[in-house]
């Protein structure tokens, strides 16, 4: 729950201030990661070494998570910028889509697990960030004991 709030968090981060688009995750018992796609003309500007410490001082404050369901319509009406997930990805046969929000952080589709509120994130890492081609970056996590 704490690593996929986290990625929350910091792919919220990243498309407030980069229009960054997470393209995929995942969750391991001792790392989590997340890759994103840029625009490529953005890319050079973008403080990667400063990443750790701004989703630390976000982080700082406490930020409730919540959760709701609303129709696959009004989920297509929301979906640019808003809400980040491909909606004609999703099957067909859905028709309630479950939304997490993180007060202004972060609202996104998601079925996944989270904590209550981000103040139950444990200190964390970035041990890695890899480019994977033109416009895309893979960030590696680790939270600390």
């Amino acid at each position: 729950m704490q690593y996929h709030t986290l990625l929350h968090v910091i792919s919220g981060y990243l498309y407030e201030h980069y229009n960054a688009l997470a393209t995929s995750s995942q969750i391991e018992k001792e790392h989590a990661r997340l890759e994103l796609s840029f625009s490529p003309e953005i890319m050079e500007e973008i403080p990667f070494d400063q990443l750790e410490q701004s989703i630390k001082k976000i982080l700082a404050q406490p930020h409730n998570v919540y959760t709701k369901t609303i129709s696959r319509a009004e989920a297509e009406l929301k979906k640019a910028g808003v809400i980040k997930t491909v909606i004609h990805l999703l099957p067909a046969s859905l028709n309630e889509i479950r939304i997490v929000q993180i007060n202004d952080i972060d609202e996104q589709t998601c079925g996944g697990t989270h904590v209550n509120n981000t103040n139950e994130i444990k200190d964390f890492s970035i041990m890695k960030i890899q480019q994977k081609g033109p416009a895309k970056k893979r960030i590696k996590i680790q939270l600390l004991d």
